[in-house]
């Protein structure tokens, strides 16, 4: 298994975070957050002192953590809204969305990285749920088309999230989409965390039910990219789901990496742990320690 971490998660300031990064052993990172905009919103000379850097710590980049599709209406009257400020994200469009993602492609290939993270489309503030339909999902299913024929064209994979700030934060839902797409540069990027905290009043009834270990072996095949963080359920919070750094939540990852490590499995764990940067170092060394 590759361990990763993405840089932002251990400070906004890239170079630093690289630093870190580094000294503490990892040879393999992820990039979002960069030069306080969205990775795929960088122009050439940008993209060249990533390379740099990249070539300076000696690290390889996993994924290009892009936001393609995260504040995109998947409706023509959707209004979304950014849940974070510090989570830097592009607007605009379904065209917009897709241009951002040719000059995603090119950083990818420059910084010799075969793998672009997407969204199944921010669920919007004005409609009401379940999100996840039917016709959700052919909307979103005809929109990845597109984005998988732009990655096609360059050899990239783009690996689609399950996220609980989207249309698709079940596993078992961005599954469906990926074998009816059946492309070898369409993939999964699986977030047990975020399959966990997923709104159960936003999810279709047939897709809830299932364990976290019941789902990893049901989308197994489809993984290119994992993402691991925590989280601790605390009834009565306005916001009942709590970061918390990995071994200190609610999930299992002994048994996630029991099966991953039964299954060989080979690309990356990366770390987006969503706690201090202190607190994210230890998540570091527990993965460190847990994965040997």
């Amino acid at each position: 298994m590759q361990l990763s971490i993405i840089t932002d998660q251990i400070n906004q300031d890239f170079e630093t975070a690289l630093q870190i990064i580094h000294e503490h052993g990892y040879k393999y990172i992820e990039i979002h957050n960069v030069f306080s905009k969205s990775i795929e919103e960088c122009n050439d000379k940008e993209v060249k002192k990533i390379k740099e850097l990249v070539q300076r710590y000696e690290v390889k980049v996993t994924n290009i953590a892009s936001t393609i599709f995260f504040l995109c209406p998947l409706y023509e009257n959707d209004q979304v809204t950014l849940f974070n400020p510090e989570f830097y994200s592009i607007k605009g469009n379904v065209h917009t969305h897709l241009r951002y993602l040719e000059n995603a492609c090119k950083i990818a290939l420059e910084l010799d990285c075969k793998r672009i993270r997407v969204f199944p489309f921010r669920w919007p503030d004005n409609r009401k749920p379940p999100f996840g339909t039917k016709e959700d999902m052919e909307i979103i299913l005809n929109n990845l088309l597109l984005a998988e024929k732009i990655a096609r064209n360059y050899g990239i994979t783009l690996v689609l999230e399950n996220c609980p700030y989207s249309h698709l934060p079940k596993g078992k839902m961005t599954l469906q989409l990926v074998q009816q797409i059946n492309s070898p540069y369409l993939k999964l990027l699986w977030d047990p965390a975020n399959s966990y905290r997923a709104f159960k009043q936003n999810v279709p009834l047939e897709y809830l039910g299932i364990t976290l270990i019941e789902e990893l072996k049901e989308v197994y095949p489809y993984i290119d990219h994992i993402h691991v963080k925590d989280y601790r359920y605390v009834e009565g919070f306005k916001k009942p789901f709590v970061h918390k750094p990995i071994y200190d939540g609610d999930i299992d990852y002994d048994s996630i990496f029991a099966y991953l490590k039964e299954q060989g499995y080979d690309k990356a764990l990366s770390l987006e742990p969503e706690v201090s940067h202190k607190e994210a170092l230890l998540c570091m060394k527990r993965l460190q320690e847990k994965t040997k």
